[in-house]
């Protein structure tokens, strides 16, 4: 231990002392030879010397007793401070000797182990643990003091079992801290009683574990409504499948596990159908419960059509009634009777369905301005005519195709959907899916926020039956007066027609999708590596040109068999229409052109050709045929 005097060390400060009596010393036995002028006798100045040496002597020892005096006050209370800290501190401090014989054991510790002081004060540590703790801290303990590896003070905090007077085992946290007093290791444990903090961690963890189980249950109760509420809408690839002259077809994608959107197609007599859309405010469970009363009240409530208006306001008010939470739906609904074209329909604030007319673009459907269903009870609806045509379609959509939203925070927009369904081949089923698919792609890694729905519907009242309808019929206006050649497009258009066949009508799985694909791209490439050897050999000029419109065709139908692997419906459905209005364009135009050119008048018939390209098409044709 050091000691000092203020903030100089002891040794210094006494040392400067001596060196201070001795300079005084030195000083006085010159000024005393001044002053006397050695004319004291060697008794008298003796004397003298004895006597200033005394009193010297007596201000260093009273110099010396007033810094002992405050060096024992200071140690005092210093003690004083330490014991109080120890003795009153909340966690138990228990002081040991380097073979862990507690010497110092506060209030605290008492209260925590149930002991006395000078019950455990002279015995060891390992009293207050449990086995393994015991017999770890001493080995800990041990190694330090043999080794000096600090492995016991490794960590802040350890967690041990600790020991109760009566035996029974407690958690306690427990911090070790070296010190060194005269030469010799002692040590610090500062021990705290962790019970309270366990058991509210075992509470914590068994709240913890039930959220978890009330989360799941809630997980599979909503996956319950989200079957009980996907079992609501229509489904199918054909949703009049009584009236072959209508073609019908939705989806809806909820944002979360249920939604608010909803589309419902279904017929109440033998000549008159009825197709509806709507958006109920907000999402989730409430939305979804106010959807689905919306749809029962539809079904039950349009059962003739000379009260389909008196039924509008029927169903307003019913939702209107007992509706404390101010939900309100926004919702198109049409009545179209199937032999006439005539549509009867109102639209309550939602979307503005979007109308093609045969081979035109789309646009919206005019119809009049109506209050949303759910917000006045006394409301009254408009209803708006029109007639549908051979060749009609009609879109719904909710808003959340329009305001579907990408990270830069841009809007899909009206405008996009309209130019994306007048460049798509218009069967219901591709012109949803490929609507679906450019919102997933203007969107990106952007979360969905909102509820998607979308229905369309095609009128053709010359249809007698579904099955007779064919997706690319040949006509001789496509021949080029070649057989063989018109052979080969049969073929083409044979296999498009299979593709549909497999992707539209039967729905099929994705490895026959692509089976399909594969054979109709083997058939494409043989058949213009064909056109192309003929074109050489009879010195077609502008051979470059029409290769160039093969290459192109066939490194878009390679780009489509790696796309078709992530999305088959998608692709092929893109792919069919581009297919049909590509080789529509290509045959009447290149190919007529080509094989109609002077050069090319010498073909004749393809048997003229060589046996090796009959062989080659003969294989391409067996490759194709193993579909039919």
């Amino acid at each position: 231990m050091k000691y000092s005097f203020g903030t100089w060390p002891l040794a210094t400060q006494l040392f400067g002392t001596f060196m201070s009596v001795a300079l005084l010393m030195a000083a006085y036995e010159a000024l005393k030879e001044s002053f006397f002028n050695g004319q004291l006798t060697p008794w008298e100045s003796h004397a003298i010397t004895v006597f200033v040496t005394a009193a010297f002597a007596t201000l260093a020892a009273f110099y010396i007793r007033v810094q002992a005096d405050k060096l024992t006050r200071a140690a005092e209370s210093a003690h004083a401070k330490a014991t109080g800290i120890i003795t009153f501190m909340s966690d138990g401090i228990v002081i040991t000797d380097e073979r862990g014989t507690i010497e110092t054991f506060n209030a605290s510790a008492e209260s925590i182990f149930k002991y006395r002081a000078e019950e455990v004060i002279g015995r060891n540590i390992k009293l207050l643990m449990s086995e393994p703790n015991a017999g770890d801290h001493e080995g800990y303990m041990s190694k330090h003091l043999a080794t000096g590896m600090p492995r016991i003070f490794s960590k802040k905090r350890r967690e041990l079992q600790g020991l109760l007077s009566d035996g029974q085992v407690f958690p306690m946290d427990l911090i070790t801290s070296e010190m060194r007093v005269d030469g010799r290791s002692m040590f610090i444990d500062i021990i705290r009683d962790i019970s309270e903090y366990k058991q509210a961690e075992n509470e914590l963890h068994r709240l913890r574990q039930a959220e978890k189980q009330a989360f799941a249950n809630i997980q599979k109760e909503l996956s319950v409504a989200a079957a009980i509420q996907a079992n609501m809408l229509p489904k199918g690839n054909q949703l009049f499948p009584q009236f072959p002259q209508i073609k019908a077809f939705g989806l809806a994608i909820p944002a979360k596990e249920v939604g608010g959107d909803f589309f419902d197609a279904f017929a109440f007599d033998e000549e008159h159908i009825v197709i509806a859309i709507g958006d109920v405010s907000g999402k989730g469970v409430p939305a979804a419960l106010f959807m689905m009363k919306t749809m029962t009240l539809l079904r039950s409530k349009i059962r003739k059509q000379k009260k389909f208006a008196t039924a509008l306001t029927t169903i307003n008010r019913l939702l209107c009634e007992n509706n404390d939470t101010n939900m309100f739906v926004t919702a198109f609904v049409g009545m179209l009777n199937v032999m006439t074209g005539h549509l009867q329909y109102f639209n309550a604030g939602h979307n503005l369905p979007l109308l093609a007319r045969f081979n035109e673009s789309f646009g919206e459907l005019c119809a009049p301005k109506n209050i949303l269903l759910g917000v006045h009870k006394e409301a009254h609806y408009e209803i708006a005519h029109t007639y549908l045509a051979a060749g009609d379609t009609l879109v719904l959509y909710t808003d959340g195709v329009t305001e579907a939203e990408n990270d830069r925070q841009e809007f899909y927009s009206l405008e996009r959907a309209t130019e994306l369904l007048t460049a798509t081949y218009s069967d219901v089923r591709i012109l949803v899916h490929s609507l679906k698919a450019d919102v997933a792609m203007f969107c990106g890694g952007h979360p969905q926020s909102d509820d998607i729905t979308i229905m369309a519907i095609q009128y053709d009242p010359n249809v007698a039956s579904r099955e007779q309808q064919v997706f690319f019929e040949w006509s001789d206006s496509l021949s080029v007066g070649i057989s063989e050649i018109d052979e080969q497009h049969k073929n083409l258009v044979e296999l498009i027609n299979q593709l549909y066949e497999e992707v539209i009508v039967k729905s099929a799985d994705g490895e026959i999708i692509k089976e399909a694909l594969i054979e109709l791209v083997h058939y494409t490439v043989v058949h213009f590596s064909l056109e192309e050897s003929l074109f050489t050999r009879y010195g077609y000029p502008d051979l470059e040109a029409h290769c160039q419109y093969h290459r192109a065709l066939k490194e878009r139908l390679f780009k489509f068999q790696e796309k078709g692997k992530m999305d088959s419906l998608v692709v092929n459905t893109e792919l069919l229409s581009f297919l049909k209005k590509w080789l529509q364009s290509h045959i009447m135009i290149e190919d007529k052109r080509s094989f109609l050119h002077p050069s090319m008048s010498l073909v004749g018939r393809m048997s003229d050709q060589a046996p090796s390209t009959r062989d080659e098409l003969a294989q391409s044709r067996r490759c194709a045929g193993r579909r039919s």
